[in-house]
Parts: structure tokens; sequence; C-alpha cells
């Protein structure tokens, strides 16, 4: 289900396939437990299943839910996104006016109620973000480095990765290979895959989950343009850099 698009900013343009991941869950190491990646998904309860089928994005207020622009732009008020296993209705959408197929890949829900089901988790407001470890949710296809996406869907699991680098509007990771020498693999190392698309990278800061990125695409230069496999980088929203945005939203004086 995943798409290429044609280059339309210097970000695309400075890499040789750019997939945005429309439907993607987690692709794990080939090496680890997928018992150990279902329990740590469990940690995480802010997730929320936009319903496209797939897509998802996170509960960062009662009422408010960050994705990715280029899901957000397929969900209408009225429509049901899953939450805790609960259902929750769209009222508004709200995507980032300066996105355009590139860089400012978010948008924000408004809920026609507050959630009740779980606690929101706070978006991430440092810069320090490069080098720091991440946790990646989602329920899409599931895989592994050595076979790329699997296409089976519904199974909801957690991965880890580590933020190699932090720009203006993206944060970049690598889905490292755990055979190679000297790798830079996690020890339940993953990434999104196609249905993950517009959820969340979380980091923990003394016990507690912070967002730090939302899912936005995939470059699969290195990989000849095969998706999902060892060697492809990822892109998220770097999400420290839209909080103006995210707050005027939230508090009703978006232009």
């Amino acid at each position: 289900m995943s798409r290429t698009v044609s280059p339309r900013s210097s970000f695309l343009l400075a890499v040789a396939v750019f997939v945005p991941l429309v439907a993607a869950p987690i692709v794990t190491r080939h090496d680890t437990d997928d018992a150990a990646h279902r329990e740590l998904a469990e940690r995480f309860p802010s997730l929320v299943h936009l319903n496209l089928p797939d897509g998802e994005a996170v509960l960062i207020r009662p009422e408010w839910v960050l994705t990715a622009a280029h899901v957000a732009v397929e969900v209408e008020p009225g429509d049901t996104l899953t939450l805790a296993g609960g259902d929750v209705e769209v009222s508004r959408v709200f995507v980032h006016p300066d996105w355009d197929d590139g860089p400012a890949d978010i948008a924000l829900l408004r809920l026609s109620r507050p959630a009740v089901q779980v606690q929101p988790v706070d978006v991430y407001r440092e810069r320090d973000e490069a080098g720091q470890l991440i946790y990646l949710v989602g329920a899409g296809y599931g895989g592994s480095g050595l076979t790329g996406p699997d296409g089976v869907l519904g199974e909801l699991r957690a991965a880890t990765n580590r933020i190699d680098e932090a720009s203006d509007h993206w944060l970049k990771f690598r889905f490292d290979d755990p055979r190679e020498e000297g790798s830079a693999a996690t020890d339940l190392e993953g990434i999104s895959g196609p249905g993950d698309s517009g959820g969340p990278a979380y980091v923990e800061r003394d016990g507690v989950q912070f967002v730090v990125g939302v899912s936005s695409g995939q470059s699969t230069g290195a990989t000849g343009g095969v998706e999902g496999v060892y060697g492809v980088t990822e892109y998220y929203t770097r999400v420290s850099s839209y909080l103006e945005w995210i707050e005027a939203t939230i508090g009703g004086t978006e232009p």
C-alpha cells in the first residue's frame, strides 16, 4: 500500500527513493523473539489507530491526536478512531499549512469529546534528539530486516532504534543489520512498516513518555528500492520543530 512520490523538496531530491508509509506496522530484526516486541507495545497505550484501514496517531491531549499530514488528509469529521480498544470520534482535522508531500508532514485531529481511556503523552520540547533511543509502535504489516514487510496485519508491536540525525524538519535513523561488524542495532531494533504511517516515536525521560517524532517516510536508496529491509533509512517529522503550530492550533489561534 506504499506509494512513491515525485520529488517536491530539497529533502526529497536528496534521497534516491522516498516512500511515504501510507500503511505500515513494525518490521523487526530477524533474530528477536516476536513476543518481546508485542510485550513492549503494551507500554504505549496512547497509540491511536486511524482505521483507514491502517495508519497510526498518538493522543497528546484529552481532545487532541497527533499524526502525519499525508494520512490526516484521508480523515474526515465523523470518522471513528480506536484508542485502547475503544472508539473516539473526530470533530475537526488540522493539516499543517506548509505541507506539500515533503516537510511539515504533521497534522492534528480534534476529538468530539475528551478521551478518558488512557493518559495522553506530551510532545517533546527539547532539541537534543540526536543519539536518543526511541520506541516505535504500530499494528501494520510485520516482517523482518531480511524479508521486509510480510503482508500480515493486526499484530500490535513495538521496536527500538536510535536517532542518527536531527535536521530542521526530520529525525533520521537507519535500520541496522545486527550481523554487520560493529553494528549499532539495538536489542529490539526495528522500523515502521507499511500501516504505521503517522505513528509516534516515543522517548522516555525519568520514566515519563514523550512524543518526539511522527512516521513520515522511508528512503530506499541504499537497498535498491526495496522497502523495510536492513539498510533503509526512516524519516520521522521532528515534533520539536512544530511546537508553535501545535500549541497555536490547540489554543484556537491558528490563522
